[in-house]
């Protein structure tokens, strides 16, 4: 999923969602919807519907991530986060195919024969 954001007119991936607070420090359970783990490095601004987020320290748990964010010291701080769609430019990577990048390409059969979008 991308959108427009406050990076410009850039369009930005949804790269994971904050699933619930964790403990009483301001903490939360984030889902990555990406395998780019360092969309977790400290100090990665992450963009949301309640605006810019700035990771501080993130560990993975499980199949998750305990994810702390500047500004945010409790756990109701932290609740107030749940459900809410994490969101970053795209990499540029020439490196990798990214789906972003097959969104209206042409299709081409390997013999050359062109079937759609």
């Amino acid at each position: 999923m991308s959108t427009a954001g406050e990076h410009g007119t850039a369009p930005l991936l949804e790269v994971g969602y904050v699933a619930r607070a964790h403990g009483l420090r301001g903490e939360v359970v984030v889902v990555l919807t990406t395998d780019r783990a360092e969309r977790l490095d400290p100090g990665t601004t992450l963009s949301t519907d309640q605006g810019e987020l700035r990771v501080v320290s993130a560990r993975p748990h499980q199949d998750r991530w305990i994810v702390s964010f500047a500004g945010r010291h409790s756990r109701d701080e932290a609740d107030a986060l749940r459900g809410l769609a994490l969101r970053a430019p795209a990499f540029d990577d020439p490196s990798e195919l990214w789906v972003h990048d097959m969104v209206g390409a042409t299709v081409v059969t390997t013999g050359g024969d062109t079937v759609g979008t």
